[in-house]
């Protein structure tokens, strides 16, 4: 059994704990206590004893949290719900309860309640669960009626949106962009460096809630003149928040939608863009990528054929994206009025009306996506690799320029670069070494541009080449999605996963297995969000960077593991991660 090194993250308001290779995540038994299995990570009860909520001194006693959030991967919970009306769900809940009492009883504060929420997760993979309890941590009950709405604007805006609620009980409730150290989590979060608003409830009458930063010191913040607050760091960067009174004749209404959002909703992914004046309060309406399709299955993989009985057939290059499944409709969104449909009459006689049909759950834009183009290809050095025994890379083209899998008969030229990074460019019979930067063309309709690496990308490239014909991607809005391999990703290209184009030992492979998708590249390798004016990029990967251009080539970030990982990028700029050479489109 192993433990990782963020299995358990931990402050003085929210401590998280993670467990990997759980084989049933309905299963408490496995969540609550970690036995003689392969499951990685930290169980729910041993983070409870790791982190009490007082510890035992003269006099008083030592108690333990008793309000905990569970989260498991969003395919088990809806799997669930529509397999068995979310039986598995419920008893899980009952079952934590029972265990808690049974095991941790006589630990409860005085006059405490044991409070399980189960949340569904689209960042977890599958056998994963997360604990999530402290001090700002609170499961309100059923009959718990909110004071206060937890309310935030971009700094200068006063376009609010709701984030939260606060009950009663809720002393503390800490807010920022880290969902694993928040008791509200906001897509947008302005401030990169811990940095987080502290809401503090002070009984009275009436009750009041007092805005601080956290830590102390961290943040400048002062009344914005609306009965609100401003938050604002050194730099600038500020946000607003507000806790804003709850009418009586709302609060039943609001009990009653928050309650079947939060039973319903799917946790925003981590992100830390900095919000925007239009964004909504769920994401979910504007959605424009699908989550899940409904046998719980991320898609679609654009690109490349996992078949190898598919592999001979030409790369689809997507011109315009194929529309994405329905999404499910938020609990709080309403029906469109009457009035918002057009009578026929009205239609102009120039269009054809189509006849009225049954909803099917086909998905209507509601706002014009954004666009990612895969506009490049960079060209890594092999010699990182020849260790493990490749000796070399060819990317295939047919004659207009299409990224073509290798041994197809449309194939007629191949720019490859061999373990000594030396770049080549080949046609049948004839082998030519090309320099960087420079110009390639094969043929009279085949134009290669070649463009070297800037100084500090020379570690893992030797530079990049412009594809003639690149690919473009739909992103939604006001929502993050990732670009990496394979399916825990929202977007992977698969523009690199032939396996025959590489060599392994001057041989060539026939069968699948590691193509140059894996090259530098990892499962869920960046984090993107499309704002008003510009793009939001955080980098995830652990071990390999991602480096941003401008469109003429020059050098003008690095996102570094664990160093610096997130950046604001311009439309028109370029991104490098793995293999790819990514442009941003225009957020307009």
């Amino acid at each position: 059994m192993t433990t990782h090194t963020e299995a358990l993250i931990a402050s003085d308001y929210v401590v998280c704990a993670t467990l990997r290779k759980v084989a049933d995540v309905f299963n408490a038994d496995l969540l609550w206590e970690r036995g003689r299995s392969t499951q990685d990570g930290i169980a729910l009860m041993e983070a409870l004893k790791r982190h009490p909520r007082t510890v035992r001194a003269r006099q008083r006693k030592e108690t333990r949290y008793s309000h905990i959030i569970v989260r498991i991967p969003e395919r088990d919970y809806v799997r669930d719900d529509r397999l068995e009306d979310g039986f598995g769900r419920r008893a899980l809940v009952q079952e934590l309860e029972h265990r808690h009492e049974q095991e941790l009883g006589r630990y409860l504060a005085d006059d405490a309640a044991i409070r399980y929420r189960l949340e569904p997760d689209p960042i977890l993979r599958s056998g994963e669960a997360q604990f999530l309890f402290g001090r700002a941590i609170y499961v309100p009950a059923a009959s718990d009626l909110p004071l206060f709405r937890i309310q935030i604007a971009a700094d200068g805006s006063g376009d609010w949106r709701e984030v939260g609620l606060i009950y009663p009980g809720q002393r503390l409730t800490l807010i920022n962009g880290d969902r694993r150290a928040s008791s509200v989590t906001v897509t947008g979060w302005p401030f990169l460096s811990g940095e987080s608003a502290l809401l503090v409830l002070r009984p009275g009458m009436p009750p009041l809630v007092d805005v601080g930063a956290e830590p102390p010191d961290s943040l400048t913040v002062g009344p914005d003149g609306e009965s609100g607050f401003t938050l604002r760091d050194r730099r600038g960067r500020g946000v607003r928040v507000r806790a804003v009174a709850l009418a009586a004749q709302d609060l039943a209404l609001v009990r009653s939608n928050w309650a079947t959002r939060t039973l319903d909703r799917v946790v925003t992914p981590p992100a830390t863009p900095p919000m925007l004046p239009d964004e909504t309060a769920d994401t979910r309406l504007d959605e424009t990528y699908p989550l899940i399709d409904p046998w719980g299955r991320r898609e679609p993989m654009l690109g490349f054929p996992t078949d190898p009985d598919d592999a001979t057939q030409p790369l689809p290059i997507l011109d315009e994206p194929s529309s994405p499944p329905s999404s499910p409709l938020s609990p709080l969104q309403e029906p469109p009025s009457p009035s918002s449909v057009i009578p026929p009459a009205l239609v102009s006689n120039e269009s054809k009306v189509l006849p009225v049909e049954p909803d099917q759950g086909t998905w209507i834009p509601r706002r014009p996506v954004a666009y990612l183009h895969v506009t490049g290809i960079a060209l890594q050095r092999l010699s990182t690799y020849a260790a493990a025994g490749i000796s070399d890379w060819r990317l295939s083209f047919n004659r207009i320029g299409e990224l073509t899998p290798d041994g197809h008969p449309d194939v007629a030229a191949w720019v490859r670069i061999d373990s000594a990074d030396r770049v080549f460019g080949e046609v049948v019979g004839l082998s030519t070494p090309l320099a960087l930067p420079g110009m390639w063309q094969p043929f009279p309709e085949l134009e290669l541009a070649l463009y070297p690496a800037p100084g500090p990308m020379t570690t893992h490239y030797l530079g990049w080449m412009r594809l003639p014909t690149p690919l473009t991607l739909p992103v939604p809005r006001e929502r993050a999605v990732t670009f990496g391999r394979g399916s825990e990703a929202d977007i992977a290209p698969r523009l690199l996963a032939d396996p025959r184009s590489l060599r392994w030992d001057g041989n060539r492979t026939t069968s699948l297995g590691i193509s140059a998708e894996y090259l530098g590249l990892s499962r869920r390798h960046l984090r993107l969000q499309v704002r008003r004016d510009d793009w939001w990029v955080q980098l995830e990967s652990q071990n390999m960077p991602v480096y941003r251009l401008a469109a003429s080539g020059d050098l003008l970030d690095v996102l570094s593991p664990g160093i610096d990982t997130a950046t604001a990028a311009k439309p028109g700029e370029l991104l490098v991660a793995g293999g790819y050479v990514l442009a941003l489109g225009a957020v307009g």
